[in-house]
């Protein structure tokens, strides 16, 4: 499985997308379809595919452990949960709140998981932000600075029941932003203009161009999509932002496309995350999936 941000994980074998439901669950949505398989309340955020199973995070019962559920990716099934520790007061939420957020990641190798997380917590009451008073001495901005924990540990699936032990020494526990989208310093694709991107499996390359043209447009950039080996261009979609992590499956583009607002018929109209199937030869969107979006967007405190 293939994992393009918190929440979504691509299985091109199996041919499911298993995503975060904006209701709270999981969602097993069939790649060439768009059409929902199964759905599971066992879990909340999928994090990635080990054999045959798919490790997910369950929504936190309160602090001091992240609990992870193992699913049968056919159906959805519960076949086994994982109690992973935490330090005292870290609260392993599954979005963010305004005080506090928690990434976890999973890298599954044969039956073996390890999992890595990091939490941020605020240092103190939550409040906005007045330049006039809050600019202080340095004292004073590391007194407001965020608390950072991190840690890891392997999960074993191989036995009857999972076993968890400790990261190894001197691994890397911290969960930061998983390298999806990885754009090139030096272009893969020769004689083109635009910034490029490997998608999220390092096959294909995305290069990237704005699109100049009268009056406003919602998507103001063009990508087209190059096989990474063969240089073989396979097409053109037109897309909001410059770039998002990606995968491409036979000739359709998988990619969340982020929450975003519109005015239709004078009306202001907010569209949630989603993910969305291109098909590169036409251009043309064949489906999308509403994601359950991890980032805090407010409301603030004032």
């Amino acid at each position: 499985g293939v994992a393009l941000l918190d929440g979504v994980v691509i299985a091109p074998q199996q041919g499911i997308a298993y995503v975060m439901r904006p209701g709270g669950g999981i969602d097993a949505v069939n790649l060439a379809s768009g059409a929902v398989r199964w759905r599971s309340k066992s879990a909340a955020k999928p994090l990635a595919l080990a054999g045959d199973r798919l490790v997910a995070q369950a929504d936190s019962r309160g602090a001091n452990s992240l609990n992870l559920v193992v699913l049968d990716p056919r159906n959805g099934a519960a076949r086994d949960s994982v109690r992973i520790p935490l330090p005292e007061g870290v609260v392993a939420t599954v979005v963010d709140t305004p005080a506090a957020s928690f990434r976890v990641r999973a890298d599954a190798a044969a039956s073996k998981v390890v999992v890595s997380w990091e939490a941020t917590k605020s240092a103190g009451p939550l409040q906005g932000h007045l330049p006039a008073e809050n600019e202080g001495p340095e004292s004073a901005s590391k007194a407001l600075a965020p608390s950072v924990f991190s840690g890891g540990a392997v999960v074993d699936l191989a036995a009857a029941s999972p076993t968890v032990k400790a990261m190894p020494e001197g691994a890397d526990s911290g969960a930061r932003a998983r390298a999806a989208l990885a754009e090139l310093e030096t272009p893969l694709v020769a004689s083109v203009e635009g910034r490029q991107w490997l998608s999220a499996d390092e096959r294909h390359v995305l290069v990237s161009e704005q699109v100049h043209g009268t009056g406003f447009t919602l998507n103001q950039h063009r990508w087209t999509v190059y096989e990474r080996e063969s240089g073989a261009r396979l097409g053109s979609v037109l897309a909001m932002v410059s770039a998002m992590p990606f995968v491409v499956v036979g000739s359709t583009l998988y990619h969340v496309a982020p929450a975003h607002g519109l005015v239709q018929k004078g009306r202001f109209v907010q569209q949630p995350a989603a993910l969305r199937a291109v098909n590169l030869k036409t251009g043309r969107e064949s489906w999308k999936s509403s994601v359950r979006e991890t980032d805090f967007r407010g409301p603030f405190p004032p």
